[in-house]
This record gives structure tokens, C-alpha cells and sequence, in this order.
């Protein structure tokens, strides 16, 4: 094991906070996330046990930046000493369990609890593990809907890890599409679903958005999940509507409380109503229905 780490800091805006984590995973084998003490900025430090293209990785940083309309972040990238950061870490991020799901990675060496839903994802990074508010709060509305619902014809627009893919699929034994614009997303997903048995359920696709042909062939469907971020949601919603069968749900996250409004009043003009809100640490998920 290398006496030194490389270590990179910075801070982001809450919103775009999972966008950036995922895009120092390139480079990083560890990524977490925190929320800054004033609760204004979200603190992303990731980990790397090699040393790190700096180039790459501040054109990375700067790319999401671009996507979004938004100034590139500081970023801080220095050496400090190992102290065995992969088992500390792992002790940091334990299982989850939320509703009927246990999520967990492979460091944990338990029992998987009996009459659960196990979704296997490592935590290498809390992106897409259930640790995120929006993962969470997206992984309890799908709780709360299967004690009353069924659906066939789901869609996991953006599905980053593809934990909510997967978390369908254990769910209702339903083929799942699961698309996003990032290829590495889309690569990950595959391994997950193979690695959680669900392989045969779940098809990962890359493109933009609902433009996609997958995912314009296989509509409408009657849940379609999308754990984004408040803009390209509201610039969506005419698409997901269209999208959506008659009384199907939609289940959208990815944004603080102060954006749920706006984001309910975008899909609220294409003929979806409010069904429930579901609120954890600043961060909303909305359940909402067609018709």
C-alpha cells in the first residue's frame, strides 16, 4: 500500500453536487459528499491512490461546469498521508436501510435481513448509493407506492448507478429501461444490474434524454423515474408527460426544497398533479400523477 494519497477538495452548489462527484470518479476511487457548515455549499473531497492528471481533471470539473451554465469551482488537489482510507471509509458508509430496501457494499460481510430487497452497489462514492437525500427520498416513494400499485412499463430516466432500476426490477419482476447521457453511467449501470441479478431486466441505454430511441419505442409507460436536477427537469416536462400513460406516476428528485415548487408547477401545465411530497435533509422528492 502507497505511503501517499492524493486528495482533491472542493465546493459546489448542492444541486450540481452529484454531477461533479460522479465526474472526479475518472479519477478517484474514493468520492463523498457534505454539507459546508454556513449549509450554503456542499464539500465534495475525493481520493485516489495514484497520482492525478490535474489537466483532466479540472477540464472534467469545468465540462459539468459548461453543461450547466455555471462558473467552473476552486479545486484543491494535494497529498496527504494513507492511512488504510478504503477500510475508514467503508466504516463510514455502513448499509442503508430505507423502507424495504438494504443497500450495501461488498465490504460488508453480515447477514442480508430477512423479507428486504438487497440492492448490492460499492461505496466507492455515494453517488447513486442510497446515501444522497434524492436516493433516499426516491427509494422510499417506491416504498410507499408498491403497497398499493403494480407496474410494467417502467423508465429510469438518468439512471446513474441504476440503483432505482434495480430497486424496480426486485420490486415487480418488470423490464426496466434505464437511460442516461453519460456513457461511463450507462457502463456502470450494466455491471450493477449483472451483479444484482437483474441483468436480464434491466436495459441500460445512452442518450439524450427521451430522444433516445430506446426509450421513445418502449413508451408509454406507467412509472417513470428521473433523479436529475430541478433545470433539465422543468425542460423535460412536456416530454415526460408525453411519455407517461394515463394515471401512470412519475417520481422526480434531484433538488432542495426551495426548487419544488418550480419544478411541480413545469410538469403541473402538462396535466400532472401532486400526489405526495417526500422531504429529507433540504432535499425534495415528488410523486406525481397523470390525469
Amino acid at each position: 500500500m502507497s505511503d501517499t494519497l492524493w486528495r482533491v477538495d472542493l465546493a459546489v452548489t448542492p444541486e450540481l453536487a452529484e454531477a461533479y462527484e460522479f465526474a472526479l470518479e475518472d479519477f478517484c476511487e474514493a468520492v463523498t459528499q457534505y454539507l459546508d457548515d454556513d449549509e450554503l455549499a456542499q464539500r465534495i473531497e475525493a481520493y485516489s491512490e495514484n497520482p492525478i492528471d490535474e489537466a483532466a481533471l479540472l477540464a472534467s470539473v469545468k465540462a459539468v461546469a459548461d453543461r450547466n451554465g455555471v462558473e467552473a469551482p476552486d479545486v484543491k488537489i494535494s497529498e496527504v498521508e494513507n492511512k488504510d482510507w478504503l477500510a475508514e471509509y467503508a466504516r463510514s458508509y455502513p448499509p442503508l436501510q430505507i423502507g424495504r430496501y438494504f443497500i450495501y457494499g461488498s465490504h460488508f460481510d453480515g447477514t442480508l435481513p430477512a423479507g428486504k430487497i438487497a440492492l448490492k452497489v460499492e461505496a466507492a462514492t455515494a453517488f447513486g448509493t442510497g446515501e444522497h437525500a434524492s436516493t433516499n427520498g426516491c427509494l422510499q416513494a417506491l416504498d410507499r407506492l408498491s403497497k398499493r400499485y403494480r407496474f410494467n412499463q417502467p423508465l429510469d430516466m438518468g439512471c446513474g448507478s441504476a440503483i432505482l432500476a434495480m430497486a424496480i426490477a426486485k420490486t415487480w419482476g418488470a423490464p426496466v429501461i434505464a437511460s442516461d447521457i453519460d456513457a461511463q453511467s450507462v457502463d456502470v449501470a450494466r455491471y450493477n444490474a449483472e451483479v444484482n441479478g437483474v441483468g436480464s431486466y434491466i436495459l441500460p441505454v445512452c442518450g439524450d434524454g427521451y430522444r433516445t430511441p430506446s426509450v421513445s419505442r418502449n413508451g408509454p409507460y406507467d412509472l417513470i423515474m428521473a433523479n436529475i436536477l430541478a433545470r433539465p427537469l422543468s425542460s423535460m416536462a412536456k416530454d415526460l408527460a408525453k411519455h407517461l400513460q394515463p394515471g401512470g406516476f412519475a417520481v422526480l428528485a434531484g433538488f432542495l426544497d426551495r426548487d419544488a415548487n418550480w419544478v411541480f408547477a413545469a410538469h403541473r401545465c402538462h396535466g400532472l398533479r401532486l400526489v405526495e411530497r417526500i422531504k429529507v435533509d433540504g432535499w425534495q422528492t415528488l410523486i406525481l400523477r397523470k390525469g
